[in-house]
């Protein structure tokens, strides 16, 4: 009968191939990590800019709900109501539309804040409306209080 070695009893048999395979898994891991990390995309540039509130650039004539109205001599637009997806808030925010009052803000803002901004009305104004009380309510209910939201 052949004899085990001390060292083949304390693997319990194990193959020299196997703790071969083993003793590289980490390696392996590691590489298959790094690869995965190069084909994720990675962002250009800071992060995006988040509102939590309407800035006042924009407040002075929407006002801080986005309702617009009378502002400045004009009729500011509502955004709560307005037909405009993200790029076309972005292409309003950044050239205006100086015949209806709304100015450009390409020379005071950064693309980055108008982005900011469109996200900003996208995701928290547009057809978000409120009552007297600031209970939300539906777009029905406020047509019915504001007889201006008819025309959506």
């Amino acid at each position: 009968m052949k004899k085990q070695s001390t060292f083949n009893v304390w693997l319990g048999g194990v193959t020299t191939a196997a703790i071969a395979a083993v003793a590289a898994a980490p390696v392996l891991v590691g590489a298959m990590a790094d690869a995965a990390a190069e084909t994720k995309k990675r962002r250009i540039g800071p992060p995006p800019k988040v509102y939590t509130a309407l800035p006042n650039q924009c407040s002075r004539c929407h006002k801080e709900d986005g309702r617009g109205g009378p502002a400045y001599g004009g009729f500011a637009a509502d955004l709560r109501a307005t037909g405009l997806d993200k790029e076309g808030l972005i292409y309003i925010i950044t050239e205006g539309v100086r015949d209806r009052g709304m100015p450009e803000f390409r020379s005071t803002m950064t693309k980055r804040e108008i982005e900011g901004i469109a996200t900003y009305i996208d995701e928290k104004v547009r057809d978000h409306y409120y009552d007297s009380q600031g209970n939300r309510i539906s777009a029905e209910e406020a047509a019915k209080l504001d007889p201006r939201l008819n025309n959506k």
